[in-house]
């Protein structure tokens, strides 16, 4: 009798278990990791993405305040072979970190047309050599027309890129990783550009889109100058909406760099702090915090102060 007693009541609670595990699963259903990331460059010197002892001390200080994802170099500044170091992506896969590889496909934009098909090869063998690296995605930076100088019609360049980005998705599919491209912070706003970069095109090949929405590069306009939340908020939220019915993710990138800051009247720190926490009250996947030098002691104090409670409307600009 006590043994049927003792299954009835182990059976009972495995149901009820079962029942609260799946509304929870309700609740949540598909809910992804949101995405705090770094970008690491290969350089000569601190901030190298290839310094396995670097990238596990960015990891010791970034990992405890949500930084869940790294965005690594492929090639070096101008340069056309495979740097990654094979200990650093384990390592980062090891600590369950999302990892991505950039690729840098025409540098400065295609200034010569058509391409080079040598040049062209190459790009397809670093997509090759990065998707069987380990990483969880290849992203394509640089995928555009120089701004001047190159007499190829619009509609010829968003043929020629969309060709170009479906032959780098055909690579990615094969190995079973993400593909992903950078654009203009322009383009969120722009129908149609003449370097050829276009949301509805490039949506077809990617599964994430990373807008380059630096708010020092609207040169032209005062008031995202001066509102770098405000800028990167409302460029993150065009890109959302105008790929609504779409699986295209949007990450965009986070200034962290000191060209025309000034215009904000704030610090570095500071500013960070404006565009992490704007873009993290929009439906992007996440963010990407760029820094030429691999320098991040300043989105690390930004989100410090996030993660204390001390947030934007708390900070107190310097006087003028």
């Amino acid at each position: 009798m006590k043994l049927i007693r003792f299954t009835i009541l182990l059976s009972l609670a495995a149901t009820l278990f079962c029942s609260s595990t799946q509304q929870k699963s309700a609740a949540n259903p598909g809910k992804k990791t949101y995405l705090r990331g770094l970008y690491l460059p290969v350089r000569k010197g601190p901030g190298d993405a290839r310094n396995l002892d670097f990238v596990k001390s960015l990891v010791a200080r970034g990992k405890p305040l949500g930084i869940n994802a790294y965005v690594l170099d492929v090639q070096a500044f101008q340069g056309n072979k495979n740097k990654v170091n094979p200990e650093v992506v384990a390592y980062l896969k090891s600590e369950g970190i999302y990892t991505v590889a950039r690729v840098v496909c025409f540098e400065g934009g295609i200034k010569k047309f058509p391409v080079p098909q040598p040049h062209l090869d190459n790009l397809a063998a670093l997509v090759e050599e990065a998707s069987q690296q380990g990483f969880d995605e290849v992203q394509l930076d640089y995928i555009r027309f120089a701004d001047e100088g190159v007499r190829v019609s619009l509609k010829r360049k968003y043929e020629y890129l969309d060709q170009f980005i479906g032959k780098m998705r055909e690579i990615t599919k094969r190995h079973n990783v993400k593909l992903s491209a950078d654009i203009f912070g322009r383009i969120v706003y722009n129908k149609d550009d003449s370097i050829g970069q276009k949301l509805e095109n490039y949506v077809k090949h990617t599964d994430v889109i990373y807008p380059m929405l630096y708010p020092s590069h609207f040169t032209a306009d005062k008031k995202r100058l001066a509102n770098p939340g405000f800028t990167i908020k409302e460029g993150t939220e065009n890109a959302i909406n105008r790929l609504a019915g779409t699986s295209t993710e949007i990450m965009p990138w986070v200034q962290c760099f000191v060209y025309n800051i000034q215009h904000a009247r704030v610090n570095l720190t500071q500013y960070v702090v404006l565009q992490v926490e704007a873009v993290e009250q929009t439906k992007a996947r996440g963010w990407v915090a760029w820094n030429a030098k691999g320098d991040y002691k300043e989105v690390f104090q930004a989100l410090e102060k996030i993660q204390s409670g001390t947030t934007a409307a708390q900070i107190t600009p310097p006087r003028s």
